[in-house]
């Protein structure tokens, strides 16, 4: 049993006489324990399929179908990361991650939430910051804690919602890593949204592009065939990937290259007009002002 599959899913906003679809029958298959990565132009519906897969929205056509449930609302099952820390201020990082285990094990022992909690901190390294509320952390910092929230409450999938994007380098590829080690060693199902192709290829077992939108959906999906652990420092070096970089970044550019021409030629001609001259006719006087004398 697959833990996600999409069946012909549509969502659009506004009324229904006049409803242009964001996505447009979307089908997908997601296997146990796999790692799926979503890449996209902007404005082509990401977030709004991170909504759908976490049950925040409701398909407007087709279905969304979470372990046997459809279109299921929202639960700690699927856990969300999305670009914003959403940290509560006045918590610490023990705090802002007890409260997200406190809700979805609310009969759990103290000692043994304490436990839990603390295991996760661990985890993503911040055991020595546990007591420092979120402006005392770096930025690469605050997403760790977004991240050791999201993994306490043991979800069964776990939805990343462009997690990296606002991380300098060097940070997004410490966490890229911490990402991936959680994910070898504590095997869960994974959904990453991404414009990376570089992050696509290094952590994903599959790569699907979304078309242009409005209306967009599902393109060719592109099989990662390489030998994990990647390691980024010679990853680059690799036939297999130059030549998987190449067809996916090609493929890209072909569908924004589809997207401009359907759309047509969209270039306005202005007309034929001049500014007016507000300069003086000739022989007119010019009106001259003098600066008034000052007394002593």
């Amino acid at each position: 049993m697959n833990p996600i599959v999409m069946e012909n899913t549509s969502i659009g906003f506004g009324p229904e006489y006049g409803r242009v679809n964001v996505l447009q029958d979307i089908n997908l298959e997601v296997k146990e324990n796999e790692f799926v990565a979503v890449i996209g132009f902007s404005g082509a519906g990401k977030s709004t399929l991170v909504s759908l897969l976490a049950g925040l929205e409701q398909p407007t056509d087709g279905k969304v179908i979470f372990k046997d449930k459809v279109n299921a609302p929202p639960g700690p099952e699927r856990g969300v990361m999305f670009q914003s820390y959403s940290l509560m201020p006045w918590l610490s990082v023990f705090g802002n991650i007890d409260l997200a285990a406190k809700q979805v094990f609310p009969k759990m022992p103290v000692a043994e939430r304490q436990a839990h909690v603390e295991k996760y901190i661990d985890m993503v390294n911040l055991t020595p910051a546990r007591d420092k509320k979120p402006h005392e952390l770096s930025g690469g910092m605050r997403q760790r804690v977004s991240l050791a929230r999201t993994l306490c409450m043991q979800p069964q999938m776990l939805i990343l919602d462009e997690p990296l994007s606002a991380l300098d380098a060097l940070t997004r590829a410490v966490l890229q890593d911490e990402i991936l080690n959680i994910w070898e060693n504590d095997k869960r199902t994974i959904v990453l949204i991404t414009n990376d192709v570089d992050e696509a290829i290094l952590m994903a077992d599959r790569i699907i592009p979304l078309t242009i939108g409005p209306e967009a959906t599902f393109g060719k999906e592109f099989i990662i065939d390489m030998p994990r652990p990647r390691v980024r420092q010679t990853l680059t070096e690799q036939p297999a990937y130059q030549k998987l970089k190449a067809d996916i970044s090609t493929y890209m550019i072909g569908l924004n290259d589809e997207a401009k021409a359907a759309r047509g030629e969209n270039t306005l001609t202005c007309p034929d007009v001049a500014p007016k001259d507000f300069s003086l006719p000739s022989g007119r006087p010019q009106l001259k002002w003098k600066m008034p004398s000052q007394s002593a």
